[in-house]
């Protein structure tokens, strides 16, 4: 018997697919039609491009920092010079500053005292006050203990600028000063700016009084000067007036600007 094998027709598979995959094709676009279906489809396409989004949206956040560091950098940078600037001016000013009070120092010194006035020795106080009120006091220095030369008429200055007096005599190893404020002592001296000539009396314990006429113009803190071979040094200042009414004088009291009384070390200085 012969056997029956049906023929093959070709191309048969071809329309098959082709038939089967446009019958799917319209199933889908009437499902997607489908309220349920879409909101389904909505929610899968939502969830498989949302890490997507959040994927983009660090990158932009990164950027956005990573811009802000920068101009925070930018930011530091521009006011660190700012600061520097600040800081170099102030130290030029306090520079200048330096500068103008050492040159008010150098002037003071050309107005106050010539250039060539440096002393002869400095000498400590002995007795410190005790004798005082009599208007000497002994000084540790005499001609054995210095090669200066010292002699009777030396004047004895406090603190560079305050002439208090003079040697009256030598001894070897120490010196006798009397001073300029010793009770019943007169002086010629000048009074303030204008060194206008006065003559004042001692009273003792660096104190002065003065008569000077009514209309001579006088203030609490004026200075009385008194000049030894060209050099000025301040000998007392105003620290009282009285005047009374009728009278065409008034009076004067003086005090030396240092406290005799706690003296320790002074300066001689040739007249």
């Amino acid at each position: 018997m012969t056997a029956y094998h049906p023929t093959r027709i070709p191309g048969r598979p071809r329309r098959f697919w082709t038939t089967f995959g446009l019958i799917l094709f319209f199933v889908l676009l009437i499902g997607l039609s489908q309220t349920p279906i879409r909101q389904f489809a909505n929610r899968v396409s939502i969830g498989m491009l949302s890490p997507l989004w959040s994927i983009g949206r660090g990158v932009e956040i990164f950027f956005i920092g990573l811009g802000g560091i920068f101009s925070s950098k930018l930011s530091l940078v521009q006011e660190n010079v700012a600061l520097r600037s600040i800081v170099n001016q102030q130290s030029i000013a306090l520079l200048n500053q330096t500068i103008l009070k050492q040159e008010n120092i150098i002037l003071r010194q050309i107005v106050n005292r010539a250039m060539d006035a440096q002393p002869l020795t400095i000498g400590r106080l002995e007795n410190r006050g005790e004798e005082f009120p009599l208007g000497v006091a002994i000084i540790d220095t005499g001609f054995q203990n210095t090669t200066t030369g010292l002699s009777p008429g030396v004047v004895v200055v406090s603190e560079g600028a305050v002439i208090l007096g003079e040697l009256i005599e030598i001894y070897p190893k120490t010196a006798k000063m009397h001073f300029y404020s010793t009770t019943g002592e007169r002086l010629m001296a000048q009074l303030g700016e204008m060194h206008v000539p006065i003559e004042i009396t001692g009273r003792g314990a660096g104190n002065f009084i003065a008569s000077l006429p009514r209309d001579l113009i006088v203030a609490i803190g004026d200075r009385v000067t008194l000049t030894v071979a060209g050099h000025e040094f301040i000998l007392a200042v105003v620290s009282d007036i009285k005047r009374t009414a009728g009278d065409s004088f008034q009076e004067i009291f003086l005090r030396v600007p240092v406290n005799i009384s706690q003296l320790t070390w002074v300066e001689m200085y040739a007249p």
